[in-house]
């Protein structure tokens, strides 16, 4: 490798952990003062840069909470990949699939947490859902589009675990969007639920929870749902 290429790798690798670092330090003034009160100013004095450095890789406040939600996506999207080609069967590979979310968000839960109670940035994202197909900005766009498309790369890895279980017959056939719209929502509600519960759950009773309402329901074996032709 000629010393041209080094070169250009080790500035590649600096500019990489400049954006992480300056990633990490967002996420911690988020933490303190919220998205709405967070300023590029904020962000530069916590990552120990000066703010010429900050703006050389992000040119507004904006792109950088899109590029923290962006990251948080692609961990999820990474692991489950990861889950995916292991040896095993697809109950388990659901039941790890299942585990490490619920690890992940309680990883992030004072950020998420933090998103969820900023008032600005919900508004903010409530009115680019509502108003989506209506002329909105090119930063906008590019959020409304990152979000659609991270979260349906995370759905597909879940829909190939359930489709490799149908295949093998350890799961029976059903409807693969249906039952993503089910283990999403599962999922959402129980994190976004749990602080108001009395019972706290550990995440491996969580695990089993959610992973054997999946594939067992309330219905007794053998038996016949009403109105299910005998």
């Amino acid at each position: 490798m000629n010393k041209d290429k080094i070169r250009q790798l080790r500035e590649e690798r600096r500019k990489q952990e400049n954006r992480r670092l300056i990633l990490e330090a967002a996420e911690r003034v988020i933490l303190q003062k919220g998205t709405s009160a967070m300023t590029m100013d904020d962000v530069a004095h916590e990552a120990g840069f000066s703010k010429a450095t900050l703006y050389h890789y992000f040119g507004n406040k904006g792109e950088v909470v899109r590029e923290l939600m962006a990251n948080y996506f692609e961990e999820v999207k990474r692991e489950l990949q990861r889950i995916q080609t292991m040896k095993l069967g697809a109950g388990e590979k659901l039941k790890r699939s299942i585990l490490f979310y619920l690890q992940f968000n309680q990883a992030k839960e004072n950020l998420s947490r933090m998103l969820m109670m900023d008032r600005h940035f919900m508004e903010r994202t409530r009115i680019l859902v509502a108003h989506e197909g209506k002329a909105v900005s090119e930063s906008d766009r590019k959020f409304i589009d990152m979000v659609k498309l991270k979260r349906q790369e995370i759905l597909e890895r879940g829909a190939q675990v359930l489709k490799e279980g149908m295949a093998s017959g350890e799961f029976r056939k059903v409807d693969l969007a249906k039952a993503m719209t089910f283990l999403e929502s599962a999922l959402w509600g129980y994190c976004h639920a749990r602080f108001w519960r009395e019972r706290k759950y550990s995440l491996k009773e969580a695990t089993e929870l959610i992973h054997d309402f999946l594939l067992q329901g309330i219905g007794r074996k053998n038996q016949a749902s009403k109105g299910d032709p005998r």
